[in-house]
């Protein structure tokens, strides 16, 4: 199943740096975890000192993201065309 999952970071005060990913798994809680993937990769620095994400500890983590909204299918061109996320995958 695609997922189109919108997240923020807990530290952004904001919703000026949001994201859309959208991620294939057997099942949402899949594929969550294959986003928390694809975002460490377009901000790597998050995995570094300071924040230490892992796709493990990315979403609900003190430092990471939390999902603001999911949706079933790709819905990414909606999405961005609508407001202003930054798209990841």
């Amino acid at each position: 199943m695609k997922f189109t999952i919108i997240g923020d970071w807990y530290d952004v005060p904001d919703l000026a740096n949001s994201f859309a990913v959208v991620a294939e798994g057997e099942d949402f809680e899949e594929a969550k975890a294959n986003a928390a993937h694809a975002v460490l990769d377009a901000y790597p620095h998050r995995a570094e000192e300071g924040y230490e994400e892992t796709p493990e500890t990315l979403w609900g983590g003190g430092n990471g993201a939390y999902v603001v909204a999911a949706f079933l299918g790709d819905l990414s061109a909606h999405a961005v065309g609508a407001a202003e996320f930054v798209r990841i995958a």
